[in-house]
């Protein structure tokens, strides 16, 4: 070795004792996942963990997933930017539509629930009739689920505030996940109408700016033998 060789031997330890220590801490971070926020009978996070009804299924899965996973609660469209973005790396509870499979993989069915059409006067069929106005959260896949002619849409950023509107006499119809009807219509005095709108599957997304398809890949498998365990319950 010669002396100008070893004259950048310390230079180039301090280099790695620095950069190792980056790099280890870096592949140690725990993985960021969102979790669409209003739903706390359904699925909230206390304390790191995850409850509700919907909890014992995705549970099932990440704890069949190695490494550690950090679970954050935000509204619907703030979750699906930041799958986007890559600002989470996983996204649930959420249905696959053509719009999110640009930025996101789905994970594949998980296990179903049903979508309704919510309304207070009962209506001929909603095909047939024109001008409705209908109540949603924004991003959700109600804007597949709209019926008649020249239907007008509200965006509300809570499952709550379009029930509320509803109440108010501003929607004509409320579309909604089946299970939100009585927590949302359990003060309300008057009579109201369900409608089946669609099952459909549940599952997550995958962002597309996180990693090389690995964790992608490994909650897929997951999934797959959650779902088959719940299909023999």
């Amino acid at each position: 070795m010669d002396r100008k060789s070893a004259g950048y031997q310390p230079l180039l330890i301090a280099l790695l004792a620095i950069t190792m220590p980056l790099n280890l801490l870096r592949a140690q971070e725990p993985v960021r996942v969102g979790i669409v926020a209003g739903i706390e009978r359904e699925i909230t996070v206390t304390e790191g963990a995850l409850e509700g009804r919907f909890s014992a299924f995705y549970r099932c899965v990440f704890e069949r997933v190695p490494g550690e996973f950090q679970f954050v609660e935000m509204p619907l469209a703030q979750l699906l930017y930041q799958l986007r973005k890559g600002g989470v790396a996983v996204g649930f509870p959420l249905v696959q539509t053509s719009e999110r499979d640009r930025y996101a993989d789905f994970g594949g069915g998980l296990f179903q629930t049903e979508y309704v059409y919510l309304f207070l006067e009962e209506m001929p069929p909603l095909g047939q009739t024109a001008g409705l106005t209908y109540a949603f959260v924004r991003r959700f896949v109600g804007d597949k689920l709209i019926q008649g002619e020249n239907a007008k849409i509200l965006h509300v950023s809570e499952w709550r505030q379009a029930v509320y509107l509803l109440k108010l006499g501003r929607a004509d119809v409320v579309v909604i996940p089946w299970v939100l009807v009585d927590k949302f219509m359990a003060d309300y005095e008057g009579d109201y109408f369900v409608r089946r709108a669609a099952w459909v599957d549940l599952s997550l997304y995958v962002s597309h700016e996180h990693g090389n398809g690995r964790l992608t890949e490994e909650l897929r498998q997951a999934i797959r033998w959650c779902r088959y365990r719940n299909d023999l319950n």
